[in-house]
């Protein structure tokens, strides 16, 4: 396995020749476990964003001290760089902590940190991830550490592991292209095509993908297609895409950062908060959610051996807090996982919401938390969606 680390940004970025899943992780997964699963699927779809405000109480003056006396911290994390630095900078600037952002797709990146703790190499404090079964595996093996943030008592009882993983953000995914790369017949067609509109013909050399092997995002969104939402779409779905051989990338930020440069007209699994990151850039783009919209959980955990714990404690409160959440909105579209943080924007129709072609997603699949299918750690998936696009 070809790894290597450059920086970007202020953080630091992981590149990979990984993509496979995670090898050597394979649990059984508890009847209890998917009961669990099942309620937070079903209660985090309806997602009613009431904005009131909640009592938040503030970390102790003793963690402040301890964390503020290790200085710094490394957080392990999927989300974009650019995003991810700008975000834990606000973090920096209120404690004075810096943060080492390693970022690279879920599950490569999962595994590095597994055999990392494996051999006794305790990098990371902070890991992030978009697969909660990992982390309760991991929590299982006794490496994830366990710590009940003073915020967490904000985030959605459906979107927590109390003590364990929180939810950072939630995550929308669509279709998403360049406009400056399509006809106005196409823009048509990709907003009012539905996920048929990926199919066409005419995306044939003009389009791109993500495996499903890249992370905990990009198999939830392949799930519904070949998995959950079977009956309605299928291998003879995917089969079409692959048909118009689609350029495939290995992890969705640099495919997403193409998209925005022109090399690609149209991409699928368009996350809401890259988008939104990339339109804040003033790059060409749009994008669009069919229904229904594959939505996942972004959560984060501390690791047990985690070098800087008490720094780790102190972002984990800051993360799960209003202010940690309302941070992101200066970033992205994200929805937050607290009911008292809502985006200004979309009242104010501020950014993407003042668009025409833009509208919020209607039906979010999140039924795939209580599949066992889904939750099978060998994800056969990754395997019939690598047979259907000769991989």
């Amino acid at each position: 396995m070809g790894r290597s680390l450059s920086s970007c940004q202020g953080g630091m970025r992981m590149t990979t020749d990984d993509s496979g899943g995670v090898p050597g992780f394979r649990r059984e997964i508890s009847r209890r476990h998917l009961l669990q699963l099942g309620a937070m699927g079903a209660a985090a779809a309806a997602m009613p964003f009431s904005g009131r405000a909640l009592a938040e109480a503030a970390p102790d003056a003793d963690l402040i001290a301890a964390a503020k006396a290790e200085g710094t911290l490394t957080y392990y994390h999927t989300t974009a760089i650019d995003i991810t630095a700008t975000w834990t900078s606000a973090f920096t600037k209120k404690y004075g902590i810096s943060t080492q952002n390693v970022r690279g797709p879920s599950y490569p990146l999962f595994d590095r940190w597994l055999t990392e703790e494996r051999v006794g190499q305790h990098i990371a404090d902070v890991i992030q991830i978009t697969d909660t079964v990992l982390i309760e595996s991991a929590h299982d093996e006794g490496l994830i550490g366990e710590y009940t943030p003073p915020s967490g008592a904000g985030i959605r009882p459906s979107m927590k592991k109390e003590g364990i993983w929180y939810t950072i953000f939630v995550n929308a995914m669509g279709i998403a292209w360049n406009s400056q790369k399509v006809t106005p017949e196409e823009d048509k067609l990709i907003r009012e095509g539905g996920w048929q509109a990926l199919t066409d013909p005419r995306w044939t050399g003009r389009m791109a993908t993500s495996t499903p092997a890249s992370g905990g995002s990009s198999y939830s969104f392949v799930y519904m297609f070949l998995g959950g939402k079977r009956d309605q779409f299928g291998p003879a779905y995917e089969a079409k895409i692959a048909a118009l051989k689609p350029q495939i990338y290995e992890s969705k930020s640099p495919m997403y950062d193409r998209v925005g440069a022109g090399e690609h007209a149209i991409v699928d699994q368009a996350s809401q908060s890259d988008m939104g990151n990339l339109y804040l850039k003033g790059a060409p783009i749009r994008w669009v959610f069919p229904s229904p919209t594959p939505a996942n959980l972004t959560v984060q955990a501390i690791s047990a051996h985690a070098s800087h714990s008490n720094a780790a404690k102190l972002f984990q409160d800051w993360a799960a807090s209003s202010e940690g959440q309302a941070e992101w909105f200066k970033l992205s579209g994200v929805a937050s996982a607290r009911e008292d943080t809502v985006d200004g924007r979309k009242a104010n129709k501020g950014d993407w919401y003042k668009e025409d072609w833009y509208a919020d997603p209607t039906d979010l699949y999140l039924d795939y938390l209580n599949d066992p299918g889904y939750v099978d750690p060998g994800k056969p998936i990754i395997a019939e969606w690598n047979q259907i696009f000769g991989r």
